[in-house]
């Protein structure tokens, strides 16, 4: 006879995720914990009504799971990134209440500790037997990194990252001005060509890194492939963005300096100048909103 795990707790049933439609294998039967009534849809017995290719009752076509999860009660399983699960109504009630939302097993303040915004719980797209294991995010209790900022203050910080390495002005000589120490038109040169040939590509990495965090989750059979698909996205977007910025601007990226006699921009430069950086934060801005509309990788 299978074992039964009954626990709300990813640690201990996540690698049984993928494995329900094997009668040998542990079977998962558990029942959201602030209710204590509603079978969670990762459980065994739910599978066989969560199936997106099943033919829906006459009149709910378009909420095929509504019918079934409500005549069976059934409720789709959200995660918490201290590693809990629940179902997916009793979270947003309790979310309705108004307050952060700290987790019912354990306490646990579902807030970034960046920002302090809140964050949302991470659905669990079952559907079937299909694998799901690698389908949502890496909970801190099975070794994910604590969340630290939310999508719009990643935003805040990639465009503020943008527009200190596609600059105008030399930043290293304002530095030294506002330090008093002297500069000189050599020194401008070689920092600013170094910026130019390698300090702007290894900036537009890290910032790619926040529009398209590393893939990290449960090993699966698919997970190194998507690890690697990512990755590669990653630094053809690196390397289109490289591309442009030096097509554009390497004219004028930190071009302006008081040092020796100094260098000022015309107001075509500055114009140019001004609407490339701002096609590049558009480029950024759509692909962090497309990437936050994904199967969740990230809290």
């Amino acid at each position: 006879m299978a074992k039964v795990q009954r626990s709300n707790y990813l640690p201990y049933i996540q690698q049984h995720l993928d494995t329900q439609s094997d009668p040998d294998a542990v079977v998962i039967e558990t029942v959201c914990g602030i209710c204590q009534e509603n079978k969670l849809d990762i459980s065994r017995s739910a599978r066989e009504f969560t199936s997106s290719t099943a033919v829906p009752p006459k009149h709910f076509e378009e909420y095929r799971h509504l019918f079934n999860y409500t005549v069976h009660g059934i409720e789709r399983t959200v995660a918490l990134a201290c590693g809990h699960v629940f179902g997916d109504r009793c979270i947003r009630d309790l979310q309705a209440q108004g307050s952060d939302l700290t987790c019912p097993s354990c306490g646990f303040r579902m807030t970034y500790q960046g920002c302090g915004h809140a964050i949302r719980p991470a659905l669990i797209p079952v559907d079937g037997h299909e694998p799901i294991r690698d389908t949502f995010p890496l909970t801190i209790a099975e070794g994910g990194n604590d969340p630290h900022n939310c999508t719009e203050c990643r935003w805040k910080l990639i465009r503020s990252n943008i527009r200190y390495t596609l600059a105008d002005e030399c930043i290293f000589c304002r530095q030294k001005t506002q330090a008093r120490v002297p500069l000189d038109t050599p020194g401008h040169r070689g920092h600013r060509d170094q910026h130019i040939h390698i300090g702007i590509r290894q900036a537009l990495e890290d910032i790619m890194t926040l529009v398209w965090p590393e893939f990290l989750t449960r090993e699966t059979d698919s997970s190194a492939v998507k690890a690697a698909s990512d990755t590669e996205r990653r630094q053809v977007h690196v390397s289109l963005l490289n591309a442009m910025v030096l097509s554009e601007m390497e004219d004028t990226i930190w071009y302006r300096t008081r040092a020796g006699k100094g260098t000022t921009l015309t107001k075509e430069q500055f114009r140019k100048h001004a609407n490339s950086v701002a096609s590049v934060e558009q480029s950024l801005l759509s692909w962090l909103v497309n990437s936050s509309r994904e199967l969740r990788r990230m809290w």
